[in-house]
């Protein structure tokens, strides 16, 4: 396959060969879930065992949706219309009106795994669904258990993924998109180094006797007026982001180190929309319930503005959706080489799985 690689936000393709979180486990049910996948309508289910599955959400014979009405029998999938069934690997296992069942009465069948309290799908070719490809869960701090860890809030952006994951990983728009909610108006300005790996791209801030923004008081359980803070944003190709923050009190008795990270991948539903699945981890324990509240709330202000964003850039012609750049956006250029190899690589393979 050739041609130029899209990776300009709102346009950009993304690689297909790679792991993408497409639900929590506790979305995946026996009852189906329709979730989409780089285009692909994808329906996941349960097996008897309790293990996912992910098909292609379409039957082949007169083209319903499985996930519309349909009905999960043993580890089949019924189709609602005409009652047709389709076992995990996706092959038609019952036509109720009766006749031979053709090798093209099928669906495709996707790699999934699940850790922690996600499930990957892998949409590209199966034959390269490697799972020691998916991001060290200990290492996001996710089954860490010196760690609390907890998850349950998904995002849909109406938006092309790259606008999501580099906005996720750009810290300069906090001071002015946020207005104030998670830190004190110091972030665009500040300073930042830059730490490039093969797969990973970093940009971290140091603040020194930082007064306590009024959000990380009440939730992150601090205790000091003032503290010293490392701001770390780190883009883990394809996708996933991690922000952590960690505080080191300051003028009190015993004062603490306290860890706060969001834990976020980004997965393409189709060229235009996206889907968040945002986890936190934290020294400390929290209720979940008003944890997930707070981080809606400003991460709807990026849901907004980049669906806005979005919409413009559709109408507009080429010529006046130019980008220009600036500084702040240089770990966004690194991390758009690291994904454009990515591209390269798999459209240099012989092999490409396309939907059935």
């Amino acid at each position: 396959m050739a041609g130029t690689i899209r990776l300009t936000p709102g346009d950009a393709e993304a690689p297909r060969d790679q792991w993408y979180v497409i639900a929590f486990s506790n979305e995946v049910t026996r009852a189906p879930r329709a979730r989409m996948i780089m285009g692909d309508p994808v329906v996941l289910f349960r097996r008897e065992d309790g293990s996912p599955v992910a098909l292609f959400d379409r039957c082949p014979h007169r083209g319903m949706r499985l996930s519309n009405g349909g009905k999960i029998i043993d580890d089949n999938i019924q189709c609602n219309y005409h009652g047709l069934q389709f076992g995990p690997d996706g092959m038609c296992q019952k036509v109720p009106s009766g006749g031979p069942i053709s090798n093209q009465m099928r669906v495709r069948s996707y790699p999934v795994t699940e850790i922690w309290n996600w499930i990957w799908i892998w949409p590209g070719d199966p034959d390269k669904a490697d799972p020691a490809l998916i991001p060290d869960h200990h290492e996001l701090g996710l089954t860490d258990p010196s760690l609390h860890s907890y998850s349950g809030l998904m995002l849909e952006m109406q938006c092309n993924y790259l606008h999501a994951y580099e906005n996720l990983n750009e810290a300069s728009h906090v001071s002015f998109l946020h207005h104030g909610f998670i830190d004190t108006g110091n972030v665009a300005a500040h300073p930042f180094r830059e730490e490039v790996t093969e797969d990973r791209v970093s940009t971290v801030r140091e603040f020194k006797d930082e007064p306590v923004f009024p959000y990380a008081r009440m939730s992150y359980g601090l205790k000091s007026d003032v503290v010293d803070r490392q701001l770390r944003l780190t883009a883990i190709a394809p996708t996933l982001t991690t922000v952590s923050e960690r505080y080191q009190e300051k003028g009190v008795e015993n004062p603490r180190e306290l860890l706060v990270r969001l834990v976020v991948p980004v997965t393409p539903a189709s060229h235009k929309k996206c889907y968040q699945f945002v986890a936190a981890v934290r020294t400390l324990p929290a209720e979940p319930a008003p944890l997930f509240e707070g981080l809606r709330a400003f991460l709807q202000e990026d849901q907004i503005a980049l669906a806005d964003v979005q919409e413009l850039f559709d109408s507009l012609p080429p010529d006046q959706r130019i980008e220009v750049s600036v500084k702040a956006d240089n770990p966004a250029w690194r991390t758009r080489r690291i994904l454009e190899n990515m591209i390269k690589n798999e459209r240099a393979s012989p092999a490409v799985a396309t939907a059935t």
